[in-house]
């Protein structure tokens, strides 16, 4: 019985093994052709080409999961630019023109105290120019004077 028992389970499992091969290498590379009684080498190859067709399924899996990741990085990219882009370009644009409102109210604060500087040193450049103008007066009736004084003595003194 053991002998018969056994014989039931090496047969049944030899045709598991000769079935399953053969069933799951029908999409493998058939190029090399193995006897039918071959049972080891059919399983080997069948074994062979599940991991071929598992690295395959875990590649294409891969490549999926990282495009898929692309997609969602290039997404948050796209809405960061679309959002946070336009908060910076916004305030960029704030900030120029604070820069230029500063700008325009320096100058016109220097423009301001340019005219208070001349209308504080109007004055004292008119008393300037006044005393200049008396200097020269003076100097020219200085010369008048003098003129006059060597013209009277040319005339009285006649010439000496």
């Amino acid at each position: 019985m053991k002998f018969n028992r056994f014989f039931i389970v090496a047969s049944l499992s030899g045709a598991v093994c000769a079935l399953s091969p053969a069933a799951h290498a029908t999409d493998c590379d058939n190029s090399q052709s193995t006897p039918s009684w071959d049972v080891l080498d059919r399983a080997a190859q069948a074994g062979d080409c599940a991991n071929n067709r598992l690295q395959s399924y875990r590649d294409k899996a891969h490549n999926s999961i990282e495009q898929r990741e692309q997609a969602l990085k290039d997404r948050e990219d796209t809405l960061r630019n679309d959002t946070t882009g336009r908060l910076d370009r916004a305030r960029e644009a704030e900030e120029q023109k604070l820069t230029n409102a500063r700008s325009n109210f320096d100058q016109r604060l220097e423009n301001g105290r340019d005219r208070l500087d001349a209308i504080r040193n109007a004055p004292q450049q008119k008393l300037d120019q006044i005393r200049s103008a008396g200097d020269a007066e003076k100097q020219n009736w200085n010369n008048m004077r003098n003129q006059t004084r060597s013209d009277v003595d040319s005339l009285l003194g006649g010439g000496q």
